[in-house]
């Protein structure tokens, strides 16, 4: 997919050129740091560009990358003159760091972030040291150097095909099935198994890669490389048509090996999704809470995650007040931001959240005044899009006899894009009026005052795009019409996720005055090839980098625009999210049921 590899391009450009405009706010010293000695790093309040000034209290967050796995540590700097200095020992193993500045106020100067590759004791490159900028268009350049130092990094391989599928898919498969049979036959290792696995699983071979993986969890379950396995296949079968069979047997491979690791970075990544699932053992993400909590008291995740499982499957209420408690600290502290929130929204987003489940815990043990304290507390905090709050605020209100109230909760839940805010309008008004007669009509008269971002609206470009069959649209000529415009890529997973629900949709607006646009990084060969595989009802676009960039600017995928009938943003959605789709048709709805002149 070279379109893709351009702006990853890019952004190499532009970290390299930030580098070197705004290297005297931050440094390291050494600039080439070894193993075994101490780096220090420095943050220039005086210099040009500096974001934060010599009284701020600063600290530094650092990612450290060995060959396979991460480690993160956050330390406050010190103030030394109009400097802050901080020293941090290189360990053995370690092949890149990268270092963010941040205040516990909520700052982040984004462009003193620097990065540096790390050498042995001896000089040479750390293995690994390159594998991050195989995912480039020199991916080749530094594949060779990476292989030519360390012939076994196999992980190099597994990123030269990564980026090799996006730049050309068709061409790599032939690449990368030349690469598997001759690394088939090395002696076995987790880390070549890794690298299989993946090849397996991109090219279409789901089989063997699912055998690759049995392989890892008997044989090399506590193997950092196995979870990173399971990772990846868990991201590519969205490409493939995959039974369930096949999907439930990685998913019970990937239960064993977490609980065989529960104190692993594996188990902790996985801890969020586990949560959301009520079919996996409570005691199993006990294990993983606890395990994290011992080694990193002060982050609210494990506290958050144990509360939202046992609140997910009905049992240990006991516990969930505590953590909570525990959690809603920690994060109105900005403990989080220490432990990779780098730029805070993760905690903007789990406040609010953290308030509602305990408005929701207090609900379900029908303690209705700390319910409504807490859920109040909720909205204080709750973004444009969360209807969550809105919504048990309604059920709260509707328990205690509050009917209007609850009504006006579940409008608003509704218009944030809650469809159980509907169907339970749906009831009170059925119940009312005996029949549905009238509702869009009452929805609209609920929320003709609503808008989606309070704001003033903007002018959406005035683009012009060809959809792959040939149909030509100038987004000046629409006026009239809703057009629901999705910016994406192949080699977006989240993006290839939500298409089924995205075709809902299409099929359900069909014969009514909405445009679904797709505008896409991808060549027209690439999509066509992927579209017999994936079907999208939207109008896809090809080659449509330019526009993506420089007409939407872009930068996260995917992102939808709804434009209303007169040419206006009504509302810009980026990133994935489960509730996307439902958002994007409650937008439609508003559009189309809202009055001409609007």
């Amino acid at each position: 997919m070279k379109i893709r590899l351009g702006i990853i391009s890019m952004v190499l450009a532009l970290g390299g050129l930030a580098g070197e405009a705004f290297a005297q706010v931050a440094r390291l010293e050494p600039e080439r740091p070894q193993w075994g000695q101490t780096l220090t790093i420095v943050y220039d309040s005086a210099a040009t560009g500096a974001k934060f000034s010599a009284a701020d209290q600063v600290y530094f967050f650092a990612k450290q990358t060995f060959a396979d796995h991460t480690e993160n540590v956050s330390v406050r700097m010190a103030n030394v003159g109009k400097q802050h200095r901080a020293e941090l020992k290189v360990k053995d193993g370690v092949a890149e760091i990268g270092i963010h500045f941040i205040t516990m106020s909520g700052g982040w100067d984004e462009w003193a972030y620097t990065t540096a590759v790390v050498y042995r004791s001896d000089g040479q490159l750390a293995r690994g040291a390159l594998l991050g900028k195989i995912a480039s268009s020199r991916y080749l350049e530094f594949f060779k150097q990476e292989i030519s130092l360390y012939p076994d990094s196999y992980s190099a391989y597994r990123m030269k095909w990564e980026t090799a599928a996006l730049i050309d898919s068709k061409k790599a498969i032939g690449e990368i099935n030349a690469d598997l049979k001759r690394l088939s036959r090395m002696a076995e290792s987790a880390e070549l198994l890794y690298a299989l696995s993946f090849g397996y699983v991109v090219t279409g071979r789901e089989l063997e890669s699912r055998d690759i993986i049995r392989r890892l969890a008997a044989n090399y379950s506590a193997s950092p490389f196995t979870g990173l396995a399971i990772k990846d296949y868990e991201e590519q079968i969205a490409n493939f048509a995959v039974g369930t069979d096949g999907k439930n047997e990685v998913a019970r491979l990937k239960l064993e090996v977490i609980r065989a690791n529960p104190a692993g970075e594996f188990a902790r990544a996985s801890l969020q999704t586990l949560a959301a699932d009520s079919r996996v053992p409570l005691d199993l993400i006990e294990l993983i809470s606890g395990n994290w909590q011992k080694a990193e008291p002060e982050n609210p995740l494990p506290h958050f995650h144990l509360a939202a499982a046992c609140l997910n499957q009905y049992q240990r209420y006991g516990q969930v007040g505590p953590s909570l408690e525990r959690a809603i600290e920690l994060l109105l502290a900005g403990k989080l931001r220490l432990h990779g929130d780098i730029n805070g929204r993760q905690s903007e987003a789990m406040l609010p959240e953290a308030y509602r489940m305990s408005a929701d815990l207090a609900f379900r043990q029908q303690q209705f005044g700390d319910a409504l304290v807490a859920v109040e507390t909720a909205k204080a905090f709750a973004r444009e899009n969360d209807f969550g709050v809105y919504l048990l605020a309604a059920k709260i209100q509707q328990a205690i006899g509050k009917n209007t109230f609850a009504e006006a909760a579940f409008i608003e839940a509704w218009r944030r894009g809650s469809q159980e805010a509907e169907e339970r309008l749906k009831d009170l008004y059925k119940g009312r009026r005996g029949s549905l007669a009238g509702f869009d009509e009452y929805l609209l008269a609920a929320t003709k005052d609503k808008q989606s971002n309070g704001a003033w609206k903007q002018i959406a470009p005035l683009v012009k795009l060809t959809a792959l069959d040939g149909r030509r649209y100038d987004l000046n000529a629409l006026t009239g019409k809703v057009v629901v415009i999705n910016l994406w890529f192949i080699g977006c997973s989240p993006c290839r996720q939500e298409i089924p629900r995205l075709n809902e949709l299409v099929k359900e607006f069909s014969g009514q005055p909405v445009v679904f646009l797709a505008p896409s990084f991808d060549s027209a060969e690439a999509l066509r090839e992927f579209l017999k595989k994936v079907p999208f009802e939207y109008q896809v676009v090809p080659n449509a980098e330019q526009i993506i960039n420089t007409q939407f600017n872009a930068s996260s995928f995917p992102t939808h625009i709804v434009i209303d009938q007169n040419g206006l943003v009504e509302a810009t959605l980026v990133g994935a999210s489960e509730r996307r789709p439902e958002e994007v048709r409650r937008l439609i709805l508003r559009l189309l049921n809202a009055p001409t002149g609007k």
